[in-house]
């Protein structure tokens, strides 16, 4: 046996056995001084650099080249909601008859009275005829949330107080404003009575028409309740019908709540589906408004539509499809007249739409 000489070290030398049949690994033991060595490791560590780096631009390359549109892979957890898009056509019970705007105006809400229509814009209140003639414009001090009208006035909400205006326009009083998480979003009107929707602390106003505050509600049917209205963003309606009920739509739950006018529930319905007969996302429907006999004229955001439900929840009729609503996201503000008009205020294409029944 050959002695190896202190001071050498051993390494590995690889090599391919070709003459071996059964293709297998081998290794030669050889000897090598301590210079060799050092050499044979600097290059040992440059291949291997070279080969991780040849390997990292592999990478890049394939995934550049994957990314490119058209040439990535299907998403196997990808959701569409394209087929809730479809409508069938038998549903449409509505057709689009006439169209309005005010130049580039900032529409904020509206309202049916009167046989007017009344429109809040950012800093003004604009009264028109409901062919869409201009009757009136009136400054506002700033940018209001929300509009409604009772046979003798206008009251229109701001961020954290109400204005009350007489039926042409003109100022006669602020409210007492409240703290500064209140976010007025909606109105209502029922004799001597006004409720206001408050999503920032996520309760219902009662006022008296004089403006002073009575008393508040936050829909929990007992003190232990974790919650009651859920107000996942600042989108919380109310209306009180033509029958003298106060309904307030519980966004979160996709909930319509009935209340005596103190606050105690009565009934409610609730549908969360993304199909046409529900409501979906996380807090829809956005905007409501009252038929004459007391069923709901229903505005979604997200997937914008417009539809109509009776007042124990069933889908009566549908008003506008989403694609009425192509590329748009903002669930329009909605006002009815006496005869069964439905208006509505269409933010994204910032224009008022009127929607009549088919004859």
């Amino acid at each position: 046996m050959t002695r190896i000489p202190a001071g050498a070290r051993i390494c590995a030398d690889f090599f391919w056995v070709g003459v071996n049949n059964y293709g297998i690994w081998g290794f030669d033991i050889i000897k090598v001084d301590e210079k060799s060595n050092k050499r044979l490791s600097r290059r040992v560590i440059i291949w291997i650099l070279v080969g991780l780096a040849t390997v990292i631009v592999g990478l890049v390359v394939f995934d550049m080249v994957g990314s490119r549109p058209g040439m990535r892979p299907a998403n196997p957890y990808e959701y569409s909601v394209d087929q809730f898009k479809n409508v069938d056509s038998t549903l449409i019970k509505y057709t689009e008859t006439i169209d309005f705007t005010f130049g580039d105006l900032d529409l904020r809400g509206i309202a049916f009275a009167n046989d007017r229509l009344y429109l809040v814009e950012d800093n003004f209140l604009v009264i028109v005829s409901p062919e869409g003639k201009k009757l009136a414009k009136s400054e506002l001090p700033e940018s209001p949330s929300c509009v409604t009208a009772s046979s003798s006035n206008i009251y229109i909400g701001y961020r954290n107080f109400i204005g009350q205006y007489d039926l042409d326009g003109r100022w006669i009083k602020n409210w007492e404003s409240l703290n500064d998480s209140t976010v007025i979003t909606s109105l209502a009107v029922a004799d001597s009575l006004l409720f206001a929707a408050d999503a920032g602390n996520r309760r219902v106003l009662r006022y008296h028409t004089n403006g002073t505050l009575s008393d508040s509600f936050t829909g929990k049917r007992a003190s232990a309740d974790l919650h009651g209205f859920i107000i996942p963003s600042p989108y919380f309606e109310l209306a009180v019908n033509a029958f003298g009920e106060l309904w307030v739509v519980n966004p979160g739950k996709h909930a319509f709540e009935n209340y005596t006018f103190d606050g105690q529930l009565r009934g409610f319905w609730e549908n969360s589906s993304m199909t046409i007969d529900g409501f979906s996302g996380c807090c829809n429907p956005a905007r409501i408004a009252v038929l004459a006999d007391g069923s709901f004229v229903t505005a979604e955001k997200g997937m914008v539509r417009i539809k109509i439900h009776k007042a124990s929840g069933e889908l009566l009729a549908v008003v506008a499809p989403p694609e009425s609503f192509e590329g748009g996201i903002h669930a329009p503000d909605l006002a009815v007249s006496p005869s069964g008009d439905i208006y509505a205020l269409d933010y994204d294409r910032k224009m008022v739409r009127v929607f009549q029944l088919k004859k």
